[in-house]
């Protein structure tokens, strides 16, 4: 039988040696190439439409929820809220500009041509009006139109109706997600009197809709709780559990108060009926109450100027919370095996851009994205303010 011979290291170098320094390179060149590259953080990017490909629209829709399409999961429903409508337009001597041409009060929404994670989202086609005549639910072309009906029957401070004195009506999607075992997506939101010049708002109902992305057809839309602001739905087990920031305090954006949460069985008629919701009370080892003045905060010590809340079991992530804690884009991530928690940090950043002047201006909306993200980035839409024309949606990747 032969015998097994152990070659030394000096036998190998000059193996190398006789075969030349260009076989060489290429068998170096040849190793490099087979060793798997990690992924490039993804960079701020804006998530455009089609109409924004051309560079002479832009949609400065604020805030940027998307979910996964039931029946195509490579493509995702992108909601957003208040929308602008800039064109560019050219005067005689070819200076160009930004004119605005028309805002969208409440809501637009637009679907994503199919894409990865961990990169940002294909372009998008816009959404026609729910339950408008002639036109299918996606089509690229499609103008940017209203999504949620705009609210009726809201009031200024004092009492007057809302629209006096260049006020308006808006429902403010706070979050969108798969109804579990069925073709449709749950839309909650939040309805306010905006109030003009001052960039406040009145807080006037929380609400649910649910949206069949084949039809393009809204059904079940229910409005309560005047006054609370919940959103991020996240489904699991028997219950859907739904996330807001309860602020004692607003000064400039700025939330001062805390988190809660609550639940309701995960069915239409319980969902649709106020006397159906719990509030967390005493964190997770506490109590559902049936008053929401007795939820408490599910973190200790946090000033949310917004939270995102969503599963991203799939990239072994389990729960993730996102608590934007200023103004200036600032953020924190909380993790838990439950949506009750309990919350342990696991990082903190802040996205790319910075607040300009007045309140209306603030970076804000930050919004974490599972089916964009990977075990090893996170990916978060915010406004930036200062991006386009007016103002961007965009999305950047962190690791985490």
């Amino acid at each position: 039988m032969d015998k097994i011979r152990f070659v030394a290291a000096p036998y190998r170098a000059r193996t190398l040696r006789r075969l030349g320094p260009g076989i060489v390179l290429a068998i170096f060149v040849v190793l490099l190439v087979a060793v798997p590259k990690t992924p490039a953080t993804l960079r701020p990017t804006p998530v455009l439409s089609s109409l924004e490909r051309s560079g002479q629209v832009s949609l400065a829709g604020d805030c940027g929820y998307s979910s996964p399409l039931p029946s195509d999961p490579a493509r995702s429903l992108w909601l957003f809220c208040d929308t602008p409508v800039y064109v560019r337009k050219t005067d005689r001597g070819g200076r160009s500009s930004w004119s605005l041409q028309r805002f969208i009060e409440g809501s637009t929404a637009a679907v994503s041509s199919p894409g990865s994670a961990g990169r940002a989202p294909g372009e998008l086609s816009e959404v026609a009006t729910p339950g408008d005549p002639g036109r299918p639910a996606t089509r690229a072309g499609v103008a940017a139109a209203p999504f949620l009906a705009q609210p009726a029957g809201l009031v200024m401070p004092g009492g007057l109706p809302c629209g006096l004195d260049g006020s308006y009506a808006a429902s403010w999607v706070s979050g969108v997600t798969r109804v579990p075992s069925a073709p449709d997506l749950l839309i909650t939101f939040n309805s306010y009197c905006v109030l003009s010049g001052t960039g406040g708002f009145v807080r006037e109902g929380f609400g649910l809709a649910e949206y069949d992305p084949a039809t393009g057809t809204l059904s079940d839309d229910v409005t309560m709780f005047a006054g609370a602001e919940l959103g991020t739905p996240v489904f699991s087990g028997r219950y859907l559990y739904l996330y807001g920031p309860m602020c004692t305090g607003r000064k400039a954006g700025r939330c001062t108060g805390t988190i809660i949460e609550a639940r309701v069985p995960a069915s239409p008629a319980a969902w649709g009926n106020p006397r159906s919701y719990r509030w967390l009370a005493g964190g997770p080892a506490g109590t559902w109450a049936s008053d929401p003045g007795a939820a408490t905060g599910v973190i200790a010590g946090p000033s949310p100027s917004g939270v995102s809340v969503a599963s991203f079991a799939a990239v072994g992530r389990g729960y993730v919370l996102v608590e934007q804690t200023n103004i200036g884009g600032a953020f924190t991530v909380y993790g838990s095996a439950s949506p009750v928690g309990p919350w342990k940090r696991v990082t903190s950043g802040r996205v790319p851009c910075r607040a300009a002047a007045g309140y209306a201006n603030f970076c804000r909306a930050i919004i974490g994205h599972p089916e964009l993200s990977t075990p090893r980035q996170l990916v978060l839409s915010y406004f930036n303010p200062v991006a386009a024309a007016h103002g961007h949606v965009m999305v950047a990747g962190f690791r985490w």
